[in-house]
Formats: structure tokens, C-alpha cells, sequence
């Protein structure tokens, strides 16, 4: 690349000023305008799992004046989240900044838009819109990451206008297949069900998962955890103080403290904790299963060698990058299956698999079944 292109980009960031070294030592290593701008998506990805708002603005800056369309849209997205971060807080300009999104952004981030937009309402109590925009965005993307989340706003909607069990139920159902996510969207979610717990009563259980929740190092990013431990340990100890004295109180917390969890369910005890390197290449996986992903290339998603990386990872996860990603795949394929009207070939192509053998192979390893008999036996159609 030549030092014209090299310094032309920053002629267009307002934020040039301050982040220009950063920048001109990271578009240097690489190789063209869309390879800087996939990197800069990474980091804003990652600042966002992360809270670091200051930073996912700078990189909204950059992209929404990038010379290249799909990526100016997905930095309007960007400084939408920003705008709509508890620090800023203006709704207004987060609320038209996501529908420019909606209207300019590749699928994937327009989808997120549609999703974000349904927050948005219903911060704003307009339930009727938030409920619009998250059933689009569960059509759009079904049992995907967005359609899972487009499924828990439903829930926080239902609970909202007063139906906690409702929306108990709504979250007990997804809440196996949320195991699969991103680290920070299956903890927010399990944060969502404490919540919901306590506001039924189910005190003990709501503690026992929110103290699941605060055990994880992504904790200090998201203080409304904590907020959700504390309010429910508060509201025990207020019912408590009706029948025990605060002596027989302090007895009976003890003696709790010292027990093992025996009342979570089992699908939420998890095996281990990924920190943010690993949860990074697990948001990129994510995006990623539709193409061959080799092992170098996940490594340099976090700035490591294959193999130092590949250590990191496995012992965080349990199983190697390779059986990670088999396993998304395997997750994604199950879904079209099930819902879609694409042939096997069709499928196999849109989760990287041109060898039908390793496929069936794969499927049939983590469902007992091959992919014509899972279809016929779990086909349904995509209804809300």
C-alpha cells in the first residue's frame, strides 16, 4: 500500500488527532482498505462485549468515513451503540443513527440495527414497537444470535407489562441453546433470568444463578450483575426478617454460604470461564462459519501464534478451536434444517462443508441422527 493511501484514510476522521499513530501503525499491517476496516470491526466488536464506549465510538468514527459504503453503514451502528451507552444516553440520536443502519448496512448489522431498535422502544415505553422490531429481527435471523436476543427482549417485554412466568418460560427454552453464544450475551441472559426468578419469588435460585454470573472476569464490564445479586440478596433478607430474628438470620447465611449449588439447573454450570481473547475469537467464529477458517487465521484475531493460541483457547473452553467451530456449524445447520427449504447441498455450503461424508459424519457425531432424519423428524415452520 502506498503512503498516499497509508495517511489518506485519516483525512477523513474527525478523530484522527487524537488516535492517528494507532491507526497508521494498524492499516500499515495491512493489506488493503477492507482488511483495515474487518480489523477495525473486530475491535468495535470487542470494545462493545467490553463497555469500553469510548472506543467503540472512535472506531464508528472511522468507519462511517470510510470510502466504502458497507462499512460507513456499520459505523453508524457503531456510533449508535455509543450514543446509546449508559454514559450518553441520547436515545434520539442512537434511534436515527440505528435506522441509517437499517437502511445502508450489510445483512448482519442490519439485523443487529433491527434488534437494537427494538431496545431502544422499549426503553422508551413504546412496547408495540419494541415487540414490531424484535419479531423482525427473530424472522430475519430465527434461532440466530440476534433471533435469540430478538427472543429474550420479547421476554423482558412480557415481564415488563407484569408477566414474569410468562416470560420465565420464554427463557427456560432458549436458555440451553444461549449456552452456545458469546460468553457476554449468554451471562446478560442468565442475568435476565435471575431477574425474572426473584421478581417471582424464587429467591434462592435466583441467587444461586446470579452468583453464576458474577464468577465470571467479564463481571466488572456489566454493574447491573452485580446490581441483580445485590437486589436479590437484599430482597431475601427482607423476607427473612419477617419470621427469623436477624440472629437466626445471620445463622441461616452462614450455613447456606457453605453449601454446594444443588438447585441450578444443570444446563447452566459451566465448565469454565473464557476470558476475552478467547471470547473474542468465539464472536468471530460466530460470523465466520459459512468459510473455511484456518487456525493462523484465528490466532491473529487476538494478536497470537496458532499454537500459543490454541492452548489459550483450549484450556478456557475445554475443547480445541477446531471442535469449536465444528460445533457452531454443526449448531448452525441443525437450525436451517429444521426451518428452512434449503436442500443439504444448499446447507452444507452455508456452513463451509464440501465433503457430504464429514458432514453427515459431523451431524450425526453431535445428534444421533443424520441431516435427512433429523429434518423429517424436527421439520417446522419459522412462526412467531
Amino acid at each position: 500500500m502506498s503512503k498516499t493511501t497509508d495517511s489518506s484514510l485519516f483525512m477523513f476522521s474527525p478523530f484522527a488527532r487524537y488516535a492517528a499513530g494507532f491507526y497508521q501503525q494498524l492499516l500499515r499491517s495491512t493489506g488493503s482498505y477492507e482488511a483495515f476496516c474487518n480489523r477495525l470491526i473486530l475491535l468495535g466488536e470487542h470494545a462493545h462485549a467490553l463497555r469500553q464506549f469510548d472506543k467503540v465510538n472512535e472506531i464508528g468514527l472511522l468507519l462511517s468515513n470510510a470510502p466504502i459504503k458497507r462499512y460507513q453503514a456499520i459505523g453508524y451502528y457503531f456510533l449508535a451503540v455509543a450514543a446509546n451507552s449508559v454514559g450518553n444516553g441520547d436515545q434520539d440520536e442512537a434511534q436515527k443513527l440505528f435506522e441509517l443502519a437499517v437502511d445502508t448496512a450489510p445483512d448482519t448489522y442490519k439485523v443487529k440495527s433491527i434488534l437494537s431498535l427494538g431496545a431502544v422502544a422499549g426503553n422508551k415505553g413504546d412496547i408495540d414497537s419494541a415487540f414490531h422490531f424484535y419479531q423482525g429481527a427473530f424472522k430475519s435471523e430465527g434461532l440466530g444470535l440476534s433471533g435469540l436476543q430478538a427472543m429474550r427482549g420479547i421476554a423482558v417485554l412480557k415481564a415488563a407489562e407484569g408477566y414474569h412466568k410468562s416470560a420465565i418460560v420464554d427463557l427456560e427454552k432458549t436458555l440451553p441453546i444461549f449456552k452456545f453464544t458469546p460468553r457476554n450475551f449468554y451471562l446478560d441472559y442468565l442475568n435476565s433470568y435471575a431477574v425474572e426468578l426473584a421478581e417471582v419469588g424464587r429467591l434462592q435460585e435466583a441467587e444461586s444463578v446470579s452468583s453464576l454470573v458474577i464468577a465470571s472476569p467479564l463481571a466488572r464490564y456489566y454493574p447491573e450483575w452485580q446490581e441483580t445479586l445485590s437486589d436479590v440478596r437484599s430482597k431475601r433478607k427482607r423476607r427473612s426478617t419477617v419470621t427469623i430474628s436477624r440472629a437466626a438470620i445471620e445463622t441461616e447465611y452462614e450455613a447456606e454460604a457453605l453449601k454446594p449449588v444443588t438447585n441450578v439447573p444443570q444446563f447452566l454450570i459451566e465448565e469454565s470461564v473464557p476470558e476475552p481473547r478467547a471470547q473474542t475469537v468465539i464472536n468471530f467464529m460466530s460470523s465466520n462459519v459459512h468459510r473455511r477458517v484456518p487456525l493462523s487465521e484465528l490466532g491473529s484475531v487476538v494478536n497470537l501464534s496458532a499454537s500459543h493460541f490454541s492452548r489459550i483457547f483450549k484450556s478456557e473452553t475445554g475443547v480445541s478451536p477446531g471442535e469449536y467451530l465444528i460445533r457452531l456449524r454443526m449448531e448452525k445447520a441443525r437450525h436451517l434444517l429444521a426451518t428452512s427449504f434449503l436442500s443439504i447441498k444448499e446447507i452444507m455450503a452455508q456452513v463451509s462443508y464440501g465433503n457430504r461424508k464429514d458432514f453427515v459424519g459431523h451431524f450425526k457425531r453431535y445428534f444421533d441422527l443424520t441431516p435427512s432424519e433429523y429434518r423429517k423428524r424436527h421439520r417446522r415452520p419459522v412462526t412467531f
